[in-house]
């Protein structure tokens, strides 16, 4: 078996970053891989971008619509792939053999939903590591996991559905709950997976973020149950701080 990924990107107005990204996905070795862009409608130029591409480009689209989520949404919806990922506009793939690698435990583990590795954010010309490994299907309720890390084949998106655009700012979180909650099989390796730039969608309305955060997770654990989890997660988290290892 060899799987096949639908990468995914959704932009608006990204001439800026987009190349860096798109020459990231070019410059995978694996060979099957189909690519997807759906473009919001973009005015500065990001279209020719992306049709200066090519073929490298199986499938893009141009059009309005109600937010990022519904962006990838539509992704979702044209991708023909075994295993999904986004890979948004402004976000890199670490080196030319991440594909290749999350390859090799999907096609060893067929019964595998959900893939997760790592990220680096890049913050003011700096790289930080965000290391994924303390993330369980217990405690990410209480936690976070950055969907620029996780590969799932699309099976689990027709299974469980494909995400909430009711909620802004933090339907793929919403979305990764809902898998864990499923019972879904999920494994993380310690890769790095891509380059994320700090300042996205999350960051510029934090306090509705935040709020909308809560709700989500109190929509799995009871109130006094996420608060208590919370707590304990930081503390554990700190403790592993103090050990030295880099975690997200």
């Amino acid at each position: 078996m060899s799987t096949r990924f639908s990468i995914i990107t959704v932009c608006y107005n990204a001439a800026a970053c987009i190349r860096p990204t798109m020459d990231s996905l070019v410059a995978q070795r694996w060979p099957h891989i189909e690519y997807v862009v759906v473009d919001g409608l973009s005015k500065d130029g990001t279209q020719d971008i992306v049709r200066s591409y090519g073929d490298r480009v199986t499938t893009f689209v141009s059009e309005r619509d109600k937010g990022i989520f519904d962006a990838m949404n539509k992704g979702i919806a044209l991708a023909q792939g075994d295993v999904l990922f986004f890979l948004n506009a402004d976000d890199v793939f670490c080196d030319p053999d991440v594909l290749a690698d999350v390859a090799a435990q999907f096609d060893a583990d067929p019964q595998l939903d959900l893939l997760y590795g790592n990220i680096v954010v890049t913050r003011d010309g700096q790289q930080h590591p965000r290391r994924f490994h303390w993330v369980t299907p217990r405690n990410i309720y209480y936690g976070d996991l950055c969907h620029q890390a996780v590969f799932a084949r699309r099976s689990v998106f027709e299974r469980l559905g494909s995400f909430n655009i009711q909620m802004p700012t933090d339907a793929d979180y919403d979305w990764l709950l809902r898998v864990f909650d499923s019972g879904a099989r999920t494994r993380y390796i310690d890769r790095n997976i891509c380059f994320f730039a700090d300042g996205g969608f999350h960051t510029q309305n934090q306090a509705r973020h935040e709020a909308e955060r809560w709700a989500i997770k109190t929509q799995y654990r009871a109130p006094w149950r996420a608060w208590l989890g919370y707590w304990l997660l930081r503390v554990e988290l700190k403790a592993r701080k103090l050990r030295g290892e880099s975690i997200g």
